[in-house]
């Protein structure tokens, strides 16, 4: 039952040719960002976390030749990936710098938007790029960005936790709300802004919903494999993986029979600050 324990990831550029199905899972995030996200010629850009290009290409498409943007990301394949993008989708606004989000290659205020989908959540130390985008923003610049809040897929968790009680791993069960809960909250990403010099300008709160079949369908979901899976196995000693997974995906699965499947939310936000002179 439990193949997917064996998963490894392989960044390669054979792997990022296949990599266009990710916006199944960022594009809610994405399309919540386009749709209150302001737009205004002559504007200089930069998206951090850029990955393979979305929702960059869309936004330079729509944003249109006046303004100017760059996609930032230290993961070289997926910026392969975006360039190839670029020239196929004969893009002159925008262009790929390989750098991470701690160090923006701009010099002070002389930007006018920065944008993250979802990039927060992989940034090792948020208040530094923060700071970083407070720094090359022009007075009154905006950061805009959205992310996946504290709540995130809460059955699952409920069910993982009652899985590791029933188990008698109380040391497992503790790791795993710890885990759970280092994603932030409209209240702490907001700190985030404030903190750093912006005043928040906009928030706004949404959700959608995944569907699965069963704990088995989501546990092998390849999206599932490559996002998740490894921070769950990291909280427990490699011996006992065989044996928690095997009960978690039973119980995932005796939940969907009872209730015509697994429905897990996922809260999102859209925040957006402007930087104070």
């Amino acid at each position: 039952m439990t193949n997917y324990l064996s998963y490894t990831f392989h960044d390669n550029e054979a792997f990022i040719n296949t990599y266009d199905e990710l916006p199944l899972w960022s594009a809610p995030f994405g399309l919540l960002l386009l749709e209150h996200l302001e737009l205004k010629p002559n504007l200089t850009v930069i998206d951090i976390g850029s990955g393979a290009g979305f929702p960059l290409m869309e936004l330079a498409s729509r944003l249109g030749a006046s303004c100017k943007l760059y996609g930032m990301d230290p993961w070289v394949n997926a910026n392969k990936r975006a360039r190839e993008k670029i020239s196929n989708y004969a893009l002159s606004n925008v262009e790929i710098i390989e750098s991470p989000a701690e160090k923006i290659p701009f010099d002070d205020g002389s930007v006018d938007l920065i944008v993250s989908n979802l990039g927060i959540n992989n940034f090792s130390d948020p208040s530094a790029v923060f700071s970083e985008c407070h720094r090359v923003l022009k007075p009154h610049g905006k950061l805009a960005l959205t992310t996946n809040l504290r709540g995130h897929w809460k059955l699952f968790y409920e069910i993982f936790h009652r899985t590791l009680q029933a188990m008698g791993k109380e040391d497992g069960a503790a790791a795993l709300k710890q885990e759970e809960e280092h994603r932030g909250t409209m209240e702490t990403v907001g700190n985030l802004f404030t903190e750093n010099g912006f005043e928040l300008s906009r928030q706004v709160e949404d959700s959608f919903d995944m569907r699965f079949l069963d704990g088995s369908a989501f546990l092998n979901h390849h999206f599932i494999k490559l996002g998740w899976l490894g921070s769950w196995m990291d909280l427990f000693e490699k011996a006992e993986l065989p044996a928690i997974f095997t009960a978690l995906e039973q119980n995932l699965n005796i939940y969907a029979q009872a209730h015509n499947g697994l429905t897990l939310s996922v809260p999102m936000a859209y925040m957006e600050g402007i930087k104070k002179r």
